[in-house]
């Protein structure tokens, strides 16, 4: 019985081979154009964060004023209250219209009222309080604000609602005292409560009036206590539009502690 053996010629093997070559070559085309949109994502997580310039004295002058002029209306009672705005409205010079787009609706849900009334106001943008007088001791408006302690404080819970802040301001009508909350030993200062919110980099804390009793303390005590606030939230002090930072460069500004 006879044999046969085919036998592939030359021709059929590189016929062969070149087709084999060509399908992978597509394959590796389809390969890389599914994972090109999946290899833009990633650069694009990586590369495309928005990057926040730091909160000016210029800025913290006109969002303090504004809120002043609008909300709180001249109150004179002790009140604090922390606002929030986007990285894209802190790169802005921020101004009144853009204002009156960020805080439309806090502007209109009574904040004063509720404030006076001593409750907590918690708002889209910002929140707000006063203080309450207890028999032995006063609960101070920065405490109320960032209590409970970290997760479930106004300020934790401002901050993990969107819009994502990109920059932040925390006003106090009054310094905060020396003597509780920006004694860094002290059991209740209010820069250990800070540190344990997820703030933004873009960050300032300001007030228009230095705390009556603070005055009587010696005026080194206050210094190093502010220092220490500083260096978490940069300080400054407000008067209508003007803001001045109290430290520049570790130097202080006396501008801030003396009327």
């Amino acid at each position: 019985m006879l044999k046969y053996t085919f036998c592939h010629t030359n021709t059929e093997r590189r016929s062969s081979d070149l087709g084999s070559r060509s399908y992978l070559r597509q394959q590796k085309h389809l390969s890389q154009v599914k994972m090109g949109p999946a290899i833009l994502t990633a650069l694009c997580l990586w590369s495309c964060v928005l990057t926040v310039t730091p909160i000016s004295q210029e800025q913290v002058g006109r969002i303090t004023n504004y809120i002043e002029q609008n909300i709180f209306q001249g109150l004179q009672d002790q009140y604090a209250y922390f606002v929030k705005f986007t990285g894209e409205e802190c790169n802005k010079d921020l101004q009144t219209k853009d204002f009156d787009e960020a805080l439309k609706e806090d502007k209109s849900a009574g904040i004063r009222e509720k404030v006076v009334k001593k409750e907590i106001y918690n708002g889209n943008r910002m929140v707000a309080a006063s203080y309450i007088k207890e028999k032995k001791y006063d609960i101070h408006s920065e405490s109320r604000l960032l209590n409970p302690d970290p997760i479930k404080s106004p300020i934790s819970k401002l901050l993990e609602e969107t819009p994502a802040a990109g920059c932040v301001v925390f006003f106090s009508l009054n310094s905060p005292c020396v003597q509780t909350c920006t004694d860094i030993k002290g059991k209740y200062n209010i820069i250990d409560k800070l540190n344990k919110h997820n703030l933004p980099t873009s960050r300032a804390f300001a007030y228009t009036k230095v705390f009556e009793k603070d005055k009587k303390k010696p005026e080194d005590e206050v210094w190093k206590n502010w220092g220490a606030l500083d260096g978490k939230m940069t300080l400054l002090r407000c008067s209508g539009n003007n803001c001045i930072k109290c430290f520049d460069n570790g130097v202080k500004n006396e501008a801030c502690y003396k009327d």
